[in-house]
């Protein structure tokens, strides 16, 4: 397939290579795996110790009977327990060397982005929220995030901001979709505040990078759409990112046929996606999806192009064979059963079109006639983690895991999708049915009947 070449601008080439980054050094081995070995969370962790402070109060108890993806009725439920129960520990697996697991997916469960909900950062390793000092708490009723990147490895060098910008995305949604179902919903609104980031900087020893502004958004005037599947508490109890035996990193796949509703309700969940998305519209605007599909019932194999609520195959899965994992075969230790899944996502970037963003927080349009590329970035990886979570829980609610994987070949990857020149794949999304069922510790407080049958 040919197509126009377009002339690279400085923020194009700069834009490129953000999102284009990887690993500046060994990924295989990582020395602090274990959750305490993490500078930020002992930092945090030790800000907390022996002090009296308000424990966290999720409130699954309100989602144990509501089915997903339904909104719940208006209720006059905390911030504070929205986060909570968006971002909090829901299990721990006994056997996965990275064992907590939250309602959205992270690398390696690090976990860097932080949130502070009504002038309160969320500290999960010591179950506590902790105040911030009043002269850097975010001004009124809100929610922000910022991302703590010392808390990824080192060796991931310039890919500490993408992972940590994705894993943004992925808490947002969480926030907006379990604030919805819990009756509070929210949306973004704006850049976070840079004060309490400098506050966490001087914590945690390590650039924080401001994240999103989430305030309370107007109640739909229906009730939304109808419920259909299992329970919210199960769903986000099911969402999971691939298992596999002990001793192994990554996950693993059966060969199976799922039913056709699997892939309708992902293109449902992508459609409902705008709600709540605030600012960040514009930065979606600039993605394009596709999806690799195998073993749909009613379905043929093949590249799907998705254009709104409607997907359109664009060829076969051929060309994408061995080209979209990076070094994972030389490890003994690792498993990725790519060939296996069922779904395999992959969100492209217009470069072009991201290059004419006004970076969110940037100003009125038109005020900023080179809005930092790194601003922009953020914005984009944002939008595109925030739509991989809606397909991540989709894919629980129909028994199927949704691996992130940054760890595909860019240029290979582009060549089996046929994209243009000025098109960049920056994030996969590798959905599948399991081959391992791993015991998991419910880490929630309320243990719901039947949440984790």
């Amino acid at each position: 397939m040919s197509h126009p070449t377009h002339p690279p601008s400085g923020r194009v080439r700069a834009l490129r290579e953000i999102l284009g980054a990887r690993p500046s050094g060994d990924t295989r081995r990582d020395p602090q795996a274990a959750p305490h070995l993490n500078p930020v969370r002992r930092a945090v962790a030790g800000a907390a110790a022996g002090r009296d402070l308000p424990a966290p109060q999720p409130r699954w108890d309100l989602l144990d009977e509501l089915p997903w993806p339904q909104p719940g009725p208006q209720r006059a439920v905390d911030l504070a327990d929205v986060v909570a129960t968006a971002c909090a520990p829901v299990r721990f697996e006994t056997d996965n060397p990275y064992p907590e697991h939250r309602p959205y997916p992270s690398p390696r469960a690090k976990f860097p982005v932080r949130v502070v909900a009504d002038g309160q950062l969320l500290a999960p390793e010591a179950d506590a929220y902790l105040p911030l000092p009043q002269d850097v708490r975010p001004q009124g009723r809100a929610i922000e995030t910022g991302s703590a990147l010392r808390t990824l490895p080192g060796f991931y060098g310039p890919l500490r901001r993408v992972l940590a910008g994705l894993e943004t995305g992925h808490l947002l949604a969480s926030v907006a979709l379990l604030g919805a179902a819990l009756g509070r919903p929210v949306e973004v609104t704006g850049r976070a505040g840079e004060q309490w980031a400098g506050w966490l900087e001087a914590l945690t020893g390590g650039e924080v990078v401001p994240g999103y502004r989430m305030t309370d958004a107007v109640p739909p005037a229906s009730a939304g759409p109808a419920g259909s599947g299992p329970s919210w508490a199960r769903t986000v109890w099911a969402r999971n990112s691939g298992r596999v035996p002990r001793g192994y990193a990554g996950f693993t796949a059966t060969r199976t046929t799922v039913p056709g509703d699997a892939f309708r309700r992902a293109l449902a969940a992508l459609s409902a996606a705008g709600t709540g998305l605030g600012v960040l519209a514009q930065a979606r605007s600039v993605l394009h999806l596709y999806c690799w599909v195998r073993g749909v019932e009613g379905l043929r194999d093949g590249l799907y192009r998705v254009d709104g609520t409607e997907a359109h195959r664009v060829g076969d899965c051929a060309p994408a064979s061995g080209g979209l994992l990076i070094d994972a075969a030389p490890v003994p230790s690792l498993a990725f059963d790519l060939d296996r899944c069922t779904m395999v996502w992959m969100f492209v970037a217009d470069l072009d079109a991201a290059a004419g963003l006004q970076a969110t927080g940037a100003g009125s349009a038109g005020t900023d006639p080179d809005p930092d590329p790194a601003r922009v970035a953020d914005d984009v990886l944002a939008a595109t983690g925030w739509l991989a979570q809606h397909l991540s829980l989709a894919a629980a609610a129909h028994g199927m895991f949704a691996r992130p994987l940054r760890s595909f070949h860019g240029d290979r990857a582009a060549d089996a999708l046929g994209l243009p020149p000025h098109h960049q794949a920056i994030y996969q999304l590798a959905c599948g049915v399991g081959r391992f069922d791993e015991p998991g510790l419910d880490a929630r407080p309320t243990t719901l009947e039947g949440a984790t049958a």
